[in-house]
């Protein structure tokens, strides 16, 4: 069969060039990744103001049980008052920073109740905590 198409030899896939391609991208993206992340760390000597005053961005965390107990700072609320406590940190600081951290047996609907809870109060920064395998 190869003769009719006139090769002389069954071709060969040959893998070591598709190494060298594969290792030559590998090396090529570990390259930019370094470039950017050079990028984003620059070098900067902040000016003094006599004003100037530090910002503690401590985020709130909000801890949801399997009961469906709402604790807040280490205190302990219900539902209405954690909405009060919520909206008055969101006055203080319209920055502020909210964590939930639910049980992994929670149900869905504390959750999500939660959730509406910490957005009706005005607050843009949520995330939700969860634990590295």
């Amino acid at each position: 069969m190869f003769k009719e198409l006139g090769l002389k030899q069954k071709p060969m896939f040959m893998i070591v060039p598709m190494i060298d391609i594969i290792f030559f991208l590998l090396v090529f993206f570990m390259m930019n990744s370094l470039q950017t992340v050079t990028q984003k760390s620059l070098d900067v000597q902040l000016p003094t103001a006599q004003a100037a005053q530090t910002q503690k961005q401590v985020p709130v965390i909000i801890t949801l049980d399997t009961a469906g107990h709402i604790v807040i700072d280490s205190n302990a609320l219900s539902a209405d008052d954690a909405r009060a406590v919520l909206a008055t940190k969101a006055k203080e600081n319209p920055a502020l920073a909210v964590i939930l951290q639910a049980d992994a047996r929670s149900s869905h609907g504390q959750v999500v109740a939660i959730m509406d809870m910490v957005r009706s109060a005005g607050i843009k920064k949520f995330s939700i905590g969860a634990t590295n395998k």
